[in-house]
């Protein structure tokens, strides 16, 4: 019996490395005439973090506030780059959502049930793995679906 893939979900934060994740997603889409989810996570700590300096900053920005930009930049973003790649036909929607990246994922995952997940990493190593650890490395532990790996563009 053959497998028949019918829909995606891509993960990215817009960095080199989740470029390369989505460029693969939106090719995978296409050649297997899947439907794809696209998702961005604005990272709760960044909001916190930035809520938190606006004392500093001597700026009056909520956290609502904070979120609504962020969120329209990452919409402005995500529209461009579907756009770009010619691939609004495939895609079944994009999420826009607010939590720690790698839980968030899986949460939405689980929520729209892809066939397959698509995640770019950003080969990371020694300390900065340590510190920074890796969401994809999260999400292909905690994941319910098929988690595919996009390394990201080699810098050598």
């Amino acid at each position: 019996m053959a497998l028949k893939i019918q829909t995606l979900m891509v993960a990215t934060d817009f960095s080199e490395a989740s470029e390369a994740a989505l460029a693969y997603a939106f090719r995978l889409a296409r050649t297997l005439h899947a439907r794809l989810d696209v998702v961005h996570v604005v990272p709760e700590d960044d909001v916190q973090i930035l809520t938190a300096l606006r004392g500093h900053l001597q700026s009056h920005i909520t956290a609502e506030t904070l979120r609504e930009v962020l969120y329209a930049d990452a919409d402005k973003r995500l529209t461009a780059m579907v756009e770009q790649a010619n691939a609004k036909d495939l895609i079944r929607e994009r999420l826009i959502v607010t939590g720690r990246p790698a839980e968030a994922i899986v949460s939405w995952a689980a929520s729209k049930q892809p066939q397959v997940l698509i995640l770019g990493t950003h080969r990371r190593h020694g300390v900065d793995h340590l510190l920074l650890g890796s969401v994809a490395e999260r999400v292909l532990r905690q994941a319910t679906c098929a988690v595919l790996i996009v390394p990201a563009p080699s810098t050598t």
